[in-house]
């Protein structure tokens, strides 16, 4: 607008020198005319349209802003309709009136809108939030392109809109999509001999799985693999359409006695995520390997470096979004599960159904809404056992292993809180939750950890404490997050019935309990029979801390509302 001004008042001078130099009269050329025509908003004195003696006396000022003196003097001129009406002279004594071809002369455009002359007509750039279909004079209404998407409700503003989604949809016109869908899954059953009496938990899990899942062809759609020696199809994408019949297909899973050749599994399962005849939707969606099994393949090499030939493929050429771990089994291995799923958050076991169900919805939901929720403030106290009747060799490999729980869950996940206690007849506390998140200040402190003179150890006594106390929040406990109580031991404990029992009162108190064997001197065994799941306990071999890094994975979590799949983000 100043720019204008300038403009207009330079033009004004060269219009009057140009008169004064050539001693003309005041019937300027049109073009010097239309020169002084300037915004609608601009009003001249009223006295140069009454007073003619000061309309001779201040000409400039009356030719400069005399829009209010066109409107007067033009309103019955006869100009045809697709010209517009312009004055030649200034002062109410000598008003001369032209037609001008040019619509723009007569500024229509209002609010600082630039005007752009057509044949017969014009048209107005209005600046935003103005509508050019009144010439710039009225507010916009950004809700007349029917922005939202999806049947969401407009609402329009200045210069902008909102839009009130409906159900499932989110983003600024709607677009987005919040309801998760679109993907193969494949269970991977592993029912060789090792598995033979946990079928029917396997079959528990997947059965759960298919029936909180809406299932279709713009939906998820299931396949299960069975294998042993040898992989089976029991059946493919295309097989079933409805759950019952999916169901019923699963009571036909029986354990065999055979070994356990994962790479087979993988791979029948990669065929059937290329093969459309099985009912894939190749591109069209999202596939996934559920595997269920206990880390102990008979063919461990061929199977890892077959899931790591999968996992370092770019994701356009990758036919496998994901390969997930489910721990199950009478013994696991933690640390092969790591390996073929590439990431610690992609381990999980069967106690944690909601964990891997979560992950699902996450993973083939719109990666920007926010049904689905990440939690990471998790409380960990590792329990050491420090009774001197434990050999020194086992007791440090015992605190390498406590090393790098700390040293995993940081790098892991830095929002949880690590708390470290030490127990034999009693228990005291080395450093609390909320004590450090340094790393090397937290290792340095759990090495200087040394025996103690007793030669028996109450872990009973020391979950009961840790129960009650532990993770109060003047220990730096946080409320409702997850919390896990980490045993470090030998596992040379004396009264089990007590020990089950204080683990059932903290799983019933939404605290979970671990245990970490390390050790020559350790009993596996012992460690089974105390807790919930052979999948809670998590073998150290010598100079290998892999499966530690499954444990970091459980640490963080989605959690994702329960009407996903109806609601409105």
């Amino acid at each position: 607008m100043i720019c204008n001004g300038v403009w207009i008042y330079v033009m004004l001078c060269l219009a009057t020198d140009e008169v004064i130099s050539s001693k003309v009269s005041w019937n300027l050329p049109a073009r010097v005319a239309k020169s002084f025509l300037t915004s609608r908003h601009k009003r001249s004195d009223p006295r140069c349209d009454e007073v003619e003696g000061y309309c001779e006396h201040n000409k400039q000022i009356c030719m400069q802003h005399n829009e209010n003196s066109r409107e007067i003097r033009c309103s019955t001129s006869s100009c045809l309709p697709t010209q517009t009406c312009y004055l030649a002279t200034p002062c109410p004594s000598h008003w001369r009136i032209g037609c001008t071809d040019d619509q723009c002369l007569s500024f229509p455009c209002s609010n600082g809108g630039s005007c752009h002359d057509l044949t017969g007509s014009y048209r107005c750039n209005c600046i935003p939030g103005w509508d050019e279909a009144t010439s710039c004079s009225t507010d916009k209404n950004e809700c007349l392109s029917v922005p939202c998407q999806n049947g969401g409700s407009c609402t329009d503003k200045w210069a902008n809109f909102s839009c009130h989604c409906t159900k499932r949809f989110n983003g600024t016109t709607c677009e987005k999509d919040c309801r998760p869908g679109h993907a193969d899954i494949t269970f991977i059953v592993d029912s060789s001999s090792s598995q033979e009496s946990d079928i029917n938990r396997t079959i528990e899990f997947i059965s759960k799985f298919v029936n909180k899942l809406p299932m279709g062809a713009n939906d998820y759609q299931f396949s299960v693999i069975t294998y042993g020696f040898t992989a089976q199809v029991l059946f493919d994408f295309n097989d079933f359409s409805s759950k019952p019949d999916i169901l019923q297909a699963l009571k036909q899973i029986h354990g065999i006695h055979s070994p356990t050749y994962t790479k087979v599994a993988l791979s029948k399962a990669v065929e059937l995520a290329r093969n459309t005849t099985s009912g894939s939707r190749l591109t069209n969606a999202s596939h996934y390997i559920i595997l269920l099994y206990d880390g102990l393949s008979s063919d461990r090499h061929d199977a890892e470096n077959y899931a790591l030939s999968l996992n370092q493929l770019s994701a356009y050429h990758r036919p496998i979004r994901s390969i997930m771990t489910v721990a199950v089994g009478r013994s696991v291995d933690h640390s092969e599960m790591v390996m073929l799923s590439n990431k610690p958050e992609l381990t999980f076991d069967l106690l944690h159904f909601d964990d891997i169900y979560n992950k699902i919805l996450k993973d083939t939901a719109h990666k920007d809404c926010t049904d689905c929720m990440r939690h990471t403030d998790t409380d960990i106290i590792i329990l050491q056992d420090i009774n001197i009747n434990q050999t020194s060799v086992g007791y440090r490999s015992r605190q390498e292993a406590i090393r790098r729980v700390i040293e995993k869950v940081v790098r892991y996940n830095a929002d949880a809180h690590i708390g470290l206690y030490s127990y034999t007849n009693n228990i005291s506390q080395v450093f609390p939750l909320s004590w450090s998140n340094n790393t090397d200040k937290m290792v340095a402190t759990a090495l200087q950890v040394d025996r103690k003179g007793s030669l028996a150890s109450n872990l009973s006594f020391a979950l009961n404490q840790l129960r009650q106390k532990g993770f109060l929040s003047s220990n730096g406990g946080r409320g409702s997050n997850r919390k896990i109580i980490v045993i470090v031991s030998d596992g040379k404990w004396l009264n089990f019935a007590n020990i089950k029992r204080g683990v059932t009162l903290l799983q019933q108190s939404h605290i979970e309990v671990v245990g970490v064997v390390a050790g020559q001197d350790c009993s596996y065994d012992n460690f089974v029979s105390v807790l919930f799941d052979p999948s809670q306990v998590y073998y150290v071999a010598e100079n290998d801390f892999t499966s530690l890094e499954s444990f970091a994975g459980m640490t963080s979590y989605y959690k994702c509302d329960n009407d996903i799949f109806i609601k409105r983000q």
